[in-house]
């Protein structure tokens, strides 16, 4: 069996390629994490899958509190947007391999993460929220790696 010599066109593409898809995971969080807000308000009290576990201890936290139903929707939906707007603004230098908004993005969900089992996962209807977690993570984590990549593909063909 040959192996194929790869030139660095290939690996380099192939590589910004696996890393562009990867963080495509802050553009993917921020749209499920808009639209969490907006099924609850749609479908009533079944949990805020898709949102963030940030978003959820804010609601959570509103929810008790004596303000009308009109201001909590308002609310809700404000949280949900402010939520997904700072993910954008990370996606879109991150995808550009901007090392800062690759490391914050990661960051910023590695604490909600951290947010999830701290305060719900004794709540087993958010047992896919942490699955999708992992799953985001790894992603993430794949996209660090790729980007480095780039770099020693680069090193290796004194590019």
């Amino acid at each position: 069996m040959k192996n194929k010599t790869y030139t660095y066109s290939e690996l380099h593409n192939r590589a910004v390629r696996s890393f562009r898809k990867a963080m495509s995971a802050f553009a993917f969080i921020a749209i499920m994490n808009f639209l969490g807000p907006i099924l609850y308000l749609i479908k009533g009290n079944t949990g805020y899958f898709p949102s963030l576990i940030s978003n959820v201890l804010i609601f959570r936290l509103l929810s008790n509190t004596s303000i009308s139903d009109a201001i909590y929707i308002m609310l809700t939906i404000v949280i949900g947007i402010v939520f997904s707007v700072i993910f954008i603004l990370v996606w879109v230098p991150a995808k550009s391999g901007n090392i800062k908004a690759i490391i914050t993005g990661s960051v910023l969900y590695l604490l909600d993460t951290i947010l999830l089992f701290i305060f719900y996962l004794q709540d087993s209807y958010l047992i896919p929220q942490l699955f999708l977690h992992v799953i985001i993570i790894a992603f993430l984590i794949a996209g660090i790696l790729n980007y480095y990549h780039v770099f020693a593909i680069e090193r290796k063909f004194k590019k």
